[in-house]
């Protein structure tokens, strides 16, 4: 099974940026060689368009069937389509819905079946089944296909929503089912009892992963590809926290080097890098010659990078 690393905010494209987060940075030379040698390719799209071609995903991400697979012994669903609502809190700028870290929203069991219970009897009327998992996960179902492409939540965190919406032949639908959601809780119990205590608002239901259960089956939910994504760096990168991002390197260094591909980028994917086995003479002149620094390093891989967004 082939191990890719999903790294979002360990490759600042910016320069300067780049500069000030790696000044100071430990060599960690075993890292900067991998990286050193590798073989590496331009991306561009979002994180989740680099998720489905990390996984050889054609349709949407599997979110909904992975779900399913998770709380298959809590309940049964036969529907042809799953999906999943993810509830968040996003802040209004002047011209769009910014999503907070769904860490701070100190969101309870009790407050999401609420909220869910609400979203559940609206929905019903399009046909739709939504049943309540976690307080952060509800899972959808509905018997009929639903085209799109979404965006994992995981990856809205502090961007806009509206370049983050749902593409495809249904998008628009899929669109006016988040907004009507969004209407609904506008004056929710839940949401007005969390103003008063000073708690963000429920003010997003994030529809995504639709799965086809009959054109992807089983496959979904036993990968032929480890995807795993470290988001401490972006976190880090996100506040601030210069000490953070550095630390990242040597808290998933091991993940690093044990990883067959690892997609680097900060709030969009911007490099795919494939580590390649060294040859004889390369590792015979490696004996002899200077240790190369990670800071190096991600600066080569840095300039690297096209100009991918507009």
């Amino acid at each position: 099974m082939a191990n890719v690393l999903l790294l979002p905010g360990a490759l600042p494209h910016d320069q300067a940026t780049l500069r000030a987060l790696t000044e100071g940075l430990p060599p960690h030379p075993a890292l900067a060689a991998k990286l050193r040698g590798a073989s590496v390719a331009k991306l561009e799209g979002s994180w989740s368009d680099a998720e489905r071609a990390a996984g050889s995903c054609t349709g949407d991400l599997p979110g909904g069937l992975l779900l399913h697979a998770a709380t298959v012994n809590t309940f049964t669903n036969t529907a042809a389509t799953l999906a999943v609502a993810s509830p968040l809190s996003a802040a209004l700028g002047l011209t769009d819905l910014t999503p907070l870290d769904p860490g701070t929203l100190q969101l309870t069991d009790a407050e999401a079946r609420a909220l869910c219970d609400t979203c559940s009897e609206h929905l019903r009327a399009e046909d739709i089944d939504l049943t309540f998992v976690d307080a952060h996960r509800w899972l959808i179902s509905c018997n009929h296909p639903v085209n799109v492409l979404t965006e994992r939540p995981d990856w809205l965190i502090g961007e806009n929503l509206r370049p983050n919406l749902p593409r495809g032949t249904d998008a628009r639908l899929v669109e006016r089912w988040m907004n009507e959601l969004q209407m609904l809780l506008y004056t929710h119990p839940v949401n007005i009892a969390r103003e008063d205590r000073g708690l963000p608002p429920v003010n997003v239901i994030w529809l995504w992963g639709f799965s086809s259960t009959s054109a992807t089956g089983t496959e979904a939910t036993e990968p032929y590809v480890a995807i795993t994504t470290i988001a401490d760096f972006a976190t880090a990168l996100r506040n601030g926290d210069l000490t953070g991002w550095q630390q990242a390197w040597s808290a998933h260094a091991e993940a690093i080097l044990d990883a067959d591909q690892i997609i680097f980028g900060d709030n969009h994917p911007l490099l795919r890098v494939t580590p390649n086995k060294p040859g004889f003479m390369y590792s015979l002149f490696a004996r002899f010659a200077r240790p190369p620094a990670l800071a190096g390093t991600l600066a080569s891989l840095r300039e690297q990078v096209a100009e991918v967004r507009s």
